[in-house]
């Protein structure tokens, strides 16, 4: 998912957040630590924001997702868990009536097809 340069900073907090957050709720710890080991080793943009020490609270969000054609599209985001939080469920839906909402619209009609030539 590419996120517009204005929101990299919140977006990546708010990941390393849940990151830390998968760690303390003991759900799926190797994995969470094989990825928080691969990440400290690879970016030292990551590497910033976990020493911020957040821990995510609130898991409902807006997000901005820029598509390579159609540019960008705005989208709440809910996210569901299982009982045991090892598998997450990322919905994210627009507000109709919106560009964003027409634009996903238009993505269900043209799904991968290119819109340039």
């Amino acid at each position: 998912m590419l996120v517009p340069e204005e929101n990299r900073e919140r977006h990546g907090r708010a990941q390393a957040a849940r990151l830390r957050a998968a760690l303390a709720a003991g759900s799926d710890t190797p994995r969470a630590a094989r990825i928080l080991a691969e990440l400290q080793e690879y970016s030292p943009e990551f590497v910033r924001m976990w020493e911020l020490q957040e821990v995510a609270r609130r898991y409902d969000d807006c997000k901005t997702i820029l598509h390579p054609e159609l540019g960008r599209i705005d989208v709440d985001a809910q996210l569901l868990f299982t009982e045991n939080r090892a598998q997450t469920l990322v919905v994210l839906t627009t507000r109709p009536g919106t560009e964003s909402h027409s634009k996903l619209q238009l993505l269900s009609v043209i799904g991968h097809q290119r819109l340039t030539p």
